[in-house]
């Protein structure tokens, strides 16, 4: 993605802050959010229709993101967190961290896993999915907007790691190289199975003890 994205959306400063202005703003269809930087720190509001369309064509919440101001401001910079009303659905509050143009950024990247495992299509396995986000580090025109995983050649018992993520250009993962993503691990049905074959059967047990009894006893005249 170009540093210069096209996933812009124009901000306007607000001059109240607080709950009750920040309700205010929701009844009016805007989205009271903030814009954190090393030197920097601005309470802005923005189109709450505007920002749905945005996130759908950025396709989550990693993308880089252009906030333009009235004044020909214009920021380069990163969902850091998003609130949302559970019931309703609704944006309550964004905050946006900086990103400066030229440096490295630090971030987490979704992780997404293509094909089936080989050990869940023919061995029974299940996947376990052990993290959904890679974190990365990298220059703003080098982002990705996903990691993705082929995962179908692992097999039953096996597992990937951080070292077997693709090598892409610019973009240096954070994490340890041997760091676990997803393991295919036996099926439940054969755990089972497993455990009811260590486990003694109660009712030999029991009529191996009866028969032991009953040949210890002298008959009777």
């Amino acid at each position: 993605m170009s540093e210069l994205s096209d996933l812009t959306i124009e901000v306007t400063p607000r001059q109240q802050t607080g709950r009750q202005a920040s309700n205010k703003l929701r009844a009016s269809g805007r989205i009271p959010a903030v814009l954190y930087g090393k030197e920097l720190n601005k309470s802005l509001s923005l189109e709450d229709r505007s920002m749905r369309i945005l996130l759908r064509k950025a396709s989550g919440t990693s993308s880089l993101l252009r906030l333009l101001g009235s004044k020909g401001e214009d920021e380069l910079v990163l969902i850091k967190d998003m609130q949302i009303d559970p019931i309703k659905n609704s944006i309550l509050h964004i905050d946006f961290i900086q990103v400066n143009r030229g440096e490295n950024l630090q971030t987490k990247i979704p992780l997404s896993l293509i094909g089936e495992a080989e050990g869940v299509k023919t061995e029974g396995g299940i996947l376990e999915v052990l993290v959904n986000e890679v974190e990365i580090r990298c220059r703003p025109s080098n982002l990705p907007s996903q990691i993705e995983l082929d995962i179908s050649s692992l097999a039953l018992g096996e597992n990937l790691q951080i070292k077997d993520l693709p090598n892409l250009d610019g973009v240096e993962y954070v994490a340890e190289l041997d760091g676990m993503l997803v393991s295919c691990v036996g099926s439940a049905g054969g755990r089972s199975s497993a455990e009811d074959e260590d486990e003694p059967n109660e009712l030999d047990s029991t009529e191996t003890e009866s028969s032991d009894s009953a040949s210890d006893e002298t008959p009777k005249d």
